[in-house]
């Protein structure tokens, strides 16, 4: 590897280090290509050397991309590394067994499981021949256990996962979350079992060594911390049961009673960390109950837990909170449902008040108290925060979240951060409309400011593009509409985005919302739309000439965006390629691939395409041109747009390039949502 690349190589790992994905594959990617390009063929040292630099180039794209949930790509880099490093430096290298862990994982990640099986086993299968450097061998178990797991092979698994435990016991000590993470996983496969004795004595040896430590996903450990995203992990800020309540009671009936009450005391309000306590406990003795365990305290507390099931058969959840006799009087009884209602104080926690908005309160947490979800995925990274996907403790239901560091103390970029991110917050919390991600609530705890949201997506727009099948070309096509609809409704309540772009679009079963208003502007106490200055964090790409010239701009600016988006949507709908795309402007006019900086090729390019593809989808490329003229005044607005949208065109077409829920005048109806 020259000097050049290996600069390069290093600042994409460095980039990778700091968790900023998109950048290092950026980066990576182009020192893979440049690899391909320049292969040396000078000796045969030369070509041994750049294909040892060019494995290892892939290895960390491969990783950067799994890291980005774009398995595809990663799942065959990966297999290419492997490939390679099987043949040299051999398949005993710790190089070559680390390659086949992190395609492991990516395979397990798909649910491939049988593939993750067959790769993860390569590795434990070379025990005792391996080498001497390589030190992942329980986690190589811990992984095969937890996939075992999840093909239902609870025998093997059990076996696995012993071994796994043991060996990071030894590595890594009894306390290391990893270490816990295993006995943790063994203990649910002893449960599937039926070895419920055994279980109950792991029971009391593992919950009080997480007293001082969060079990969750370790954001700067992530692939290790994997196997902790299942559901039996044991996700607490303390001890799930102390090492005192253990002993002090036999079974686990009696570790549930500790947490009542008896004749002769009055109820305490139950914390978050108690009500998860009992859940688990509640698992062992029936699934159902585990599911609502606010609603069993609260039954027991009254002298009426056997009427859980009732309640489980009406349709009642933990989501009910706070709630009315009136909600109650067609499953329970007058004098229950008075005692049910005057007793609910006692488990509705913050957990409660984040999930339900609570009419926009803010919700904070203190220290030692655990977030009200388990961490699942990582949607996105942006310039300043990370989005995970998350599962309600409560509901059970998928978030989006978006969270931010408070420390903003470092630098003051990251003020500006925090800032813009406490903007975004309070503009969601204004907005409602099928077409914008719905505000679901906030939070602050010591370490980060966060913002929970739905839907979870099933892709961005960007990643849409680069794979929609013809078939689905209608769906697409109504995003014109949809999109013009939900900038209109931005542009009435006086917001303006400022970030329009297809990684800012979320795509979620056919339904088409703008998300990340970190940028945005909400003008409704200024004189106008109008502002001046520096727009920090526009991109170049998408964003208006006014805006990269530092000049007036308004909404108009987001309009100019939105049409840069037309084009690529109509792109897509002719058959071709943002690629293709970027290929002729690059071998027209300027030689620029910006719209705003080669307006030549961009009407070379929109001549070509007219000539191709379906005619009717000639309307997009009408309005686009419209809406990407240099001058702003002469752009039309949002409105305008929607009008010329859902208007018939010149042979009669019109609602293909809308969605029905935006074509009537109610398109802020919450339907979608509910």
């Amino acid at each position: 590897m020259d000097d050049i690349l290996r600069q390069e190589f290093n600042a994409g790992r460095e980039l990778f280090l700091q968790e900023k994905y998109d950048e290092a594959e950026e980066i990576f990617r182009h020192v893979v290509e440049d690899f391909k390009r320049n292969r040396r063929a000078d000796n045969k040292r030369d070509r041994r050397r750049d294909r040892k630099a060019t494995l290892e180039s892939k290895f960390w794209f491969g990783v950067t991309l799994s890291e980005q949930e774009k398995y595809d790509e990663a799942e065959k880099l990966l297999q290419q590394v492997v490939q390679g490093r099987d043949k040299s430096p051999g398949p005993d290298h710790k190089d070559t067994l680390w390659s086949k862990y992190y395609l492991g994982r990516t395979l397990l990640d798909q649910g491939k499981y049988n593939k993750a099986e067959q790769i993860v086993q390569q590795i434990v299968q070379r025990e005792g021949t391996v080498d001497q450097n390589y030190n992942g061998m329980g986690e190589a178990k811990y992984k095969l256990g937890r996939i075992y797991y999840e093909q239902e092979k609870y025998i093997e698994g059990e076996d696995m996962l012993r071994q796994a435990a043991r060996e990071l016991e030894k590595s890594n000590g009894r306390d290391n979350s990893e270490t816990l993470g295993a006995k943790d996983l063994l203990l649910a496969t002893l449960r599937k079992l039926g070895e419920d004795s055994e279980a109950e004595k792991m029971l009391s040896d593992v919950v009080p060594r997480m007293e001082s430590m969060k079990v969750i996903v370790d954001e700067d450990h992530e692939d290790t911390s994997k196997p902790l995203d299942l559901p039996q992990a044991l996700d607490t800020d303390g001890p799930l049961l102390s090492s005192t309540e253990a002993t002090a009671h036999q079974g686990l009936t009696g570790l549930l009673d500790s947490y009542f009450p008896n004749e002769h005391q009055d109820p305490e309000p139950y914390t978050d960390l108690t009500i998860r306590k009992i859940s688990m406990l509640l698992e062992m003795f029936n699934i159902r109950w585990s599911k609502l365990p606010r609603t069993y305290i609260i039954l027991r507390i009254i002298g009426y837990p056997d009427l859980l099931d009732r309640l489980i058969d009406f349709g009642f959840s933990d989501y009910w909170f706070p709630i009315g006799e009136q909600d109650l009087q067609d499953c329970l009884e007058p004098p229950i449902r008075a005692a049910f209602v005057n007793t609910q104080g006692l488990v509705c926690t913050n957990l409660l008040d984040l999930e339900l908005g609570q009419g926009g309160q803010h919700c904070y947490f203190k220290q030692g108290e655990p977030l009200p979800f388990d961490y699942k995925a990582i949607l996105g990274t942006g310039g300043y925060g990370r989005v995970h996907k998350v599962v309600s403790h409560t509901t059970s239901k998928e978030y989006a979240l978006k969270r931010v560091h408070r420390n903003t103390a470092s630098t003051g970029w990251q003020e500006s951060a925090i800032t813009q991110f406490i903007s975004e917050i309070e503009i969601l919390k204004r907005l409602r409309h099928r077409h914008i991600v719905k505000f679901v609530g906030s939070y602050t705890d010591l370490d980060y400011v966060g913002l929970l949201m739905s839907p979870v997506a099933d892709m961005n727009l960007k990643d849409y593009l680069g794979r929609v099948a013809p078939s689905k070309y209608p769906e697409l096509r109504t995003f014109c509409g949809c999109l013009a609809t939900a900038l209109e409704f931005l542009h009435a309540r006086k917001i303006r985005h400022k970030d329009i772009k297809p990684s800012n679009i979320l795509v979620n079963h056919g339904n088409v919302l703008f998300t990340d208003f970190g940028l945005s502007l909400d003008f409704e106490d200024a004189d106008g739309s109008t502002t001046t200055g520096i727009d920090n964090g526009r991109t170049p790409r998408y964003c208006a000439p006014e805006v990269a010239e530092l000049e007036s701009r308004n909404t108009k600016s987001d309009v100019w965006s939105l049409g840069v988006v037309f084009v690529e949507m109509t792109v897509v709908l002719k058959g071709r390629t943002i690629q293709d795309m970027d290929e002729f402007f690059e071998g027209h006019g300027s030689g620029r691939k910006y719209i705003r900086t080669n307006p030549a090729a961009f009407k070379e390019f929109t001549t070509e395409l007219e000539g191709i593809g379906e005619s009717t989808d000639n309307r997009a490329l009408d309005w686009a041109a419209q809406m990407l003229v240099v001058e702003q005044q002469k752009r039309p607005t949002a409105s305008e747009l929607v009008t010329s949208i859902t208007s018939p065109g010149e042979e009669g077409e019109g609602s293909e390039f809308c969605g029905i829920c935006c074509v009537s005048a109610d398109a802020e109806v919450d339907e979608f949502w509910d």
